[in-house]
């Protein structure tokens, strides 16, 4: 059985804490750990983040779809938004000496990070609309 949710928000960056909480209080009727929601949380607020700085160069006013897909095996959220594609492919590691701690960039690491603490993550654009695909495997007694 799949159920499914759509946030729908303004490309207002005040709104992703919001939406963070949403999408945390929505984690806890899944089952995922403290840790796994919280990188359910912070990969949603980096995506909607990269959304609004990218697509829309930080133009409120736009729209930012979130859909929250949970299936017996795992979740998925779809970032989605009709602003600029995404450079995705380039975003695939960070370039920085990692023995020169003084010098590791500020900005830029949102997916990576992403990449990092999802199981799976994609990007496609068709249309006009882009959407970024996150997902984040369960384990439950049925399927150990």
């Amino acid at each position: 059985m799949e159920r499914k949710i759509k946030l729908t928000i303004d490309s207002n960056p005040s709104n992703i804490p919001f939406l963070a909480g949403a999408l945390n209080k929505l984690c806890s009727f899944v089952p995922l750990s403290d840790v796994e929601s919280y990188q359910v949380e912070v990969s949603a607020a980096e995506a909607v983040n990269n959304a609004i700085e990218h697509a829309y160069d930080n133009k409120p006013g736009c729209i930012i779809e979130v859909v929250f897909t949970l299936r017996p095996d795992k979740l998925t959220l779809d970032i989605c938004d009709f602003g600029r594609m995404m450079e995705y492919e380039s975003q695939t590691s960070l370039e920085f000496d990692p023995h020169d701690l003084i010098n590791i960039p500020v900005r830029g690491m949102g997916l990576f990070i992403v990449k990092s603490i999802m199981d799976e993550v994609s990007y496609r654009s068709d249309q006009g609309k882009n959407v970024l695909t996150m997902t984040k495997f369960l384990i439950t007694k049925g399927n150990r």
